[in-house]
């Protein structure tokens, strides 16, 4: 099977999203699938490797188009071009199937049919999601709001097939656009290849390593993190992500409560060095807020590399967790928004160094079993050749 895979944000970067479809398109080609991953061309000069940590799958292939919004005379920044320029590329080659997870690119590429069946992958219902971080006040942001339902309702009800990260991202597709497209669940997964715990023991003498990877988007929930640190003992919080601005914010968050000598901001953390980062903790946290993406459409990566890692995790507890995890089982689920309940933990945790051992080592197990890139592409690539045939 021959898969573009397109996507009008410049690959490879060190944003979560970009490594995500590296990942992807990678594992798509270890699964053997032949994949081409057609993208504007960079300004950085980051390799795949520079973000993997190793070369590309021999049958993955970048194929970099022209973006003329970096050429003086251009007067926007839409990716319109871009949508041109792919659509352009896709008559003229002969591919299986179209895979995009940009939501704007999928309306743009099923409204304008190339008899390539187009499969869309979907971490977020984008309507939900726009309504709960503004507010419904003006003229301008009700269009905004109409103009994505139409697309959504479009994209969901004529794609060849939904690529979704939770089962309850299906369950509200259906129930909210009223759309019997064909679906499948994906998870995000990890990198088995460079998950390769050291086994080293935390030293006693010194404070525990608490760490968070990741954006600092409020929705992650690294402030509650912060709130909890007044009442956690001989421990120190690592922070890792994020940019100057809210790194800013949130260490004169530390500074008011009293606690800026306990969290440790670490700025943005090179991707090949993340397994690295992880390896040093003692203990693990997600404090995710309770919104629609954080409880119902999240399939964190750093989760599964946390997990892989064989780290005890804590969690907030909420419905799209629960299909990850089991309480007590594999991590500490807390309730969202509390700093009190993850203090708790990271207390039970410091008390009871065995169960600490035992969660981080079932969690393991289970990422290795179940959540690798290599297994979610195995399923995604089954997937599409079923339906990829179908009127």
């Amino acid at each position: 099977m021959r898969i573009a895979y397109i996507d009008p944000h410049p690959v490879p970067d060190i944003l979560p999203a970009t490594l995500q479809i590296l990942q992807t398109v990678d594992a798509l080609a270890e699964a053997g699938s032949s994949v081409d991953l057609i993208t504007p061309q960079p300004l950085n000069n980051l390799t795949p490797a520079d973000v993997l940590g190793r070369n590309l799958a021999n049958k993955a292939h970048l194929l970099y188009l022209p973006d003329i919004r970096q050429r003086w005379w251009f007067p926007s920044s839409s990716n319109k071009p871009f949508y041109f320029l792919a659509r352009r590329l896709l008559r003229r080659s002969q591919y299986d199937a179209i895979l995009v997870r940009n939501l704007k690119l999928a309306d743009y590429l099923i409204s304008r049919p190339l008899g390539i069946p187009v499969f869309f992958e979907t971490h977020e219902i984008f309507a939900q999601s726009f309504r709960e971080q503004f507010p419904m006040t003006s003229i301008t942001r009700n269009r905004k709001l109409e103009a994505l339902i139409r697309r959504e309702s479009l994209v969901y009800s004529q794609a060849r097939g939904i690529i979704c990260i939770t089962q309850h991202l299906i369950e509200d597709i259906k129930s909210h656009y009223g759309v019997n497209t064909p679906a499948v669940l994906a998870p995000d997964g990890v990198d088995l290849h460079l998950a390769q715990p050291s086994g080293r023991q935390a030293a006693s003498d010194k404070p525990l390593m608490l760490l968070y990877l990741g954006s600092l988007h409020p929705w992650k929930g690294v402030e509650i993190l912060i709130r909890a640190m007044p009442f956690v003992e001989r421990a120190e919080l690592h922070i890792a992500g994020g940019t100057e601005t809210r790194i800013a914010e949130l260490s004169r968050l530390a500074q008011e409560l009293n606690i800026a000598g306990k969290v440790v901001f670490l700025g943005p953390i090179s991707p090949v060095r993340r397994f690295e980062l992880i390896d040093r903790a003692d203990i693990c946290l997600l404090p995710l807020a309770n919104t629609s993406i954080g409880s119902r459409y999240t399939s964190p990566l750093k989760l599964f590399e946390y997990m892989a890692m064989g780290k005890p995790i804590i969690i907030s507890d909420l419905p799209a967790i629960r299909e990850v995890l089991v309480q007590a089982e594999s991590a500490l689920l807390v309730e969202p928004e509390n700093p009190s309940a993850i203090a708790e933990a990271v207390t039970r945790l410091q008390q009871n160094t065995d169960l600490a051992k035992q969660l981080g080592e079932h969690a393991r197990q289970l990422a290795h079993n179940r959540y690798s890139w290599l297994a979610r592409a195995q399923k995604i690539a089954k997937f599409m050749q079923q339906h990829i045939r179908m009127p």
